[in-house]
C-alpha cells in the first residue's frame, strides 16, 4: 500500500491505536534497527513524570533553540494535528516527510504489528537523526522503564513529579509508580527531580546510586517571583528580570527543573548560552516550541479559560490558578477518559465550587458522564450533555459577562473544543 495523502497517511498511524499501548520495548528496537537506530545519533534530554513534562519539556526546548542551537522536540499527545508532536526549533515535521517514512516502513509496521506511540517515536528518532538536531528534547509517554522513548541514552534525565496514574501499566502504589519512572535513569548519567515528596526522592535517590547516577534535587533552588496579571510570573534576579509567560503556580516548579537541567548541561560542558537567551527562551516559548493550553484564557466576557489538566493531582492545581483570574461565577465544561481517577478527579472540581457540565470528548478512551456524578456531593450543581459543542452551548447561555468558563479533563477536551471554536 502507498499513501498519497497525509490525511489517509494519519488516518492508517491512528488506526494503529486499535493495538492498544504496547508497554515493552522489544517493538521499538526492532523499528529503530529498521532505520539504523537513528536514537544513537542525537544528543538528548529525556523528561518523564506524571504532571510538568510537556511543560519542562517545552521551556529547556526553547531555551536551546535561543542559545542557536538546532532543536527537536518530541511530545504527546498533540490537540488539533498529529505533526504538533514532532518539531525542530518549531516548526512541525512536514506532511510529505510522515507521508514518506510510512510508506517505506509500512511493510515492516504490518509485520511488526507496533502501537500508534511506537511508530511515532520512531518516526521522530529518524526525522531528528536525518536533520542533524543539536539536541532533542524528548517526553515519555506513559511511565518510564518500557516506555518507547526509552532506547535513549541521554545526557541527563527528568522525573518532574510522581502521582497515581496508568494504574494498569505502572502499578496502583507510589511506590510501583516511581520505580517505572525511575527505569529512564541510565548509568552514570545525572538525573534531575522536580517536584518530588521525600518519600518519592528516597525512591529514586536508591535507584540512582545503584546506576551510579548523580541526583540533583531542583527543589533546592529558590526563585524570586512575583505574579503579573494578564503576564504571568516576573522571575527577579541580581541583574534584572525576566518573564515566564505562563500561568499557575506549578509552572514555577517546572521553572526550577529547568534551572536544574541547564545547570547539569553546562556542567557537562554541553551548552553555553547567553542570560538574554535564557530570558526569550521563557518569553518565546509558544513561538519556538507550539507550547500552549496549559491553563490559557482565549477570550474575555465571559472569560473562557483552556486547560488540558488530566488526573487529580493535575486537577487540583487549578484552584490556585483561578485565584489569579477575577470572576464572578465558575462554570467548569469536564469530561476525562475513563482510565482516570475518577472519584478524585471529582472531588477536586468540587473545590473549584464552579457549575459542573459533564460530557464526552470523540475519543474512544473517554468516560462515560454518568460514570462522573456518581461521585458528586452537590446533585444540584451539574447538568449533563452529550458532547463538548453542547456543553458550551449551554455554558454560553447561562454565562454573564462577568462569568469564567473553564473547558478542563483532557487534552481531547480541549482539542474537541477548538474545532467547534475555530469553526464559530
Amino acid at each position: 500500500m502507498k499513501f498519497k495523502t497525509y490525511s489517509k497517511c494519519v488516518d492508517y498511524l491512528f488506526s494503529l491505536e486499535r493495538a492498544g499501548i504496547k508497554y515493552d520495548l522489544r517493538n521499538i528496537k526492532k523499528l529503530s534497527l529498521l532505520s539504523d537506530n537513528p536514537h544513537n545519533k542525537f544528543k538528548s534530554v529525556h523528561v518523564a513524570g506524571t504532571n510538568g513534562k510537556g511543560s519542562t519539556a517545552c521551556i529547556v526546548a526553547s531555551i536551546l533553540k535561543e542559545a542557536k542551537y538546532k532543536v527537536g522536540l518530541y511530545t504527546s499527545p498533540h490537540i488539533i494535528d498529529f505533526r504538533e508532536r514532532i518539531r525542530i526549533n518549531g516548526k512541525m515535521i512536514p506532511k510529505d516527510y510522515v507521508i514518506d517514512f510510512t510508506n517505506k516502513y509500512y511493510k515492516d509496521i504490518e509485520k511488526i504489528k507496533p502501537s500508534f506511540f511506537e511508530v511515532t517515536t520512531a518516526m521522530a528518532f529518524k526525522y531528528f537523526a536525518e536533520n542533524e538536531v543539536d539536541f532533542a528534547v524528548v517526553e515519555c509517554g506513559l511511565g518510564g522503564r518500557l516506555d518507547s522513548t526509552n532506547i535513549l541514552k541521554p545526557l541527563v534525565s527528568v522525573i518532574t513529579s510522581i502521582s497515581i496514574d496508568h494504574t494498569e501499566y505502572l502499578g496502583n502504589t507510589v511506590k510501583s509508580i516511581a520505580l517505572e519512572k525511575a527505569g529512564i535513569v541510565k548509568r552514570g548519567v545525572p538525573c534531575v527531580t522536580g517536584n518530588l515528596t521525600d518519600y518519592q526522592k528516597t525512591i529514586i535517590r536508591k535507584v540512582c546510586k545503584e546506576k551510579k547516577s548523580v541526583m540533583i534535587d531542583s527543589t533546592v533552588i529558590t526563585l524570586k517571583s512575583k505574579f503579573i496579571p494578564n503576564t504571568g510570573y516576573a522571575i527577579t534576579y541580581p541583574e534584572g528580570e525576566m518573564i515566564l509567560p505562563l500561568f499557575g503556580k506549578y509552572q514555577l516548579k517546572n521553572l526550577k527543573t529547568v534551572f536544574a537541567v541547564y545547570l547539569v548541561l553546562i556542567g557537562l560542558g554541553k551548552v553555553q548560552f547567553r542570560i538574554s537567551e535564557l530570558k526569550n527562551g521563557l518569553l518565546n516559548i509558544e513561538q519556538n516550541t507550539g507550547y500552549n493550553y496549559r491553563f490559557r484564557k482565549i477570550a474575555d466576557k465571559p472569560q473562557i479559560v483552556l486547560d488540558v489538566s488530566h488526573n487529580a493531582d493535575g486537577l487540583s492545581t487549578l484552584k490556585e490558578s483561578l485565584k489569579m483570574m477575577k470572576y464572578r461565577k465558575l462554570i467548569v465544561i469536564f469530561g476525562m477518559m475513563f482510565d482516570k481517577e475518577i472519584g478524585k478527579c471529582i472531588n477536586q472540581l468540587e473545590k473549584l465550587n464552579g457549575f459542573m457540565i459533564f460530557t464526552k470528548p470523540d475519543y474512544k478512551r473517554a468516560g462515560e458522564p454518568s460514570e462522573f456524578v456518581k461521585y458528586v456531593s452537590k446533585r444540584t450543581r451539574y447538568v449533563i450533555k452529550e458532547n463538548v459543542k453542547e456543553s458550551f452551548m449551554h455554558a454560553k447561555a447561562i454565562a454573564k459577562k462577568d462569568d469564567l468558563i473553564l473547558v478542563t479533563g483532557s487534552f481531547f477536551m480541549v482539542s474537541d473544543f477548538l474545532k467547534f471554536y475555530k469553526r464559530k
